[in-house]
């Protein structure tokens, strides 16, 4: 009886982050984490949406596959908290498929990956010499709670780009507005 008892006061104050950990990312078929959206917001009739990806990822290589399909391979900076202040603590590597769908359109992040700084001998932060790491890679028990700290920042991160495009997409064929003080 003893041992049914422990075991269930065991079992209530057990961390639930020593299961699988995944965050908030979805996986898809091939074991790969990603982040979907999905808008019923209507593009402006005659507008190309390409243009507006194009417009909005400057400066990151984009291929049209299809009519209907523009895949974007990009990075966000993966900012960490200090106690005193924020630093870059690398970048998120990711891959974006954005397709339009007869109702709106439909975007999603995928092969994400991390690709952490470090400190040269000057104090600069710069990339760290390994390829990039997998954010579904499962790491040691010794750095699991930092990894998936590190997870946790990547989703954020990606979670503001996604915004960010979302309002971005919103405001495409709209008037500006110039406000004069």
């Amino acid at each position: 009886m003893l041992n049914f008892v422990m075991l269930i006061v065991v079992s209530l104050f057990t961390d639930g982050r020593e299961q699988e950990h995944g965050g908030d990312f979805l996986t898809d078929q091939r074991g790969k984490y990603v982040v979907m959206h999905e808008s019923d917001y209507e593009i402006t009739q005659g507008y190309d949406f390409s243009v507006a990806i194009r417009d909005f990822f400057k400066e990151q290589p984009m291929v049209l596959e299809k009519k209907d399909q523009l895949f974007v391979n990009g990075k966000a900076k993966l900012k960490s908290h200090a106690v005193i202040g924020n630093y870059v603590a690398g970048e998120v590597l990711y891959r974006l498929v954005f397709e339009k769908t007869t109702v709106g359109y439909r975007y999603w992040f995928t092969d994400l990956a991390y690709q952490p700084y470090v400190k040269d001998r000057y104090g600069k932060l710069v990339k760290a010499a390994i390829t990039p790491i997998p954010l579904e890679r499962k790491l040691s028990k010794i750095n699991q709670r930092v990894w998936e700290r590190q997870q946790a920042s990547a989703y954020e991160t990606i979670q503001l780009v996604s915004e960010k495009l979302d309002r971005y997409l919103q405001q495409v064929g709209q008037p500006k507005t110039v406000e004069i003080p």
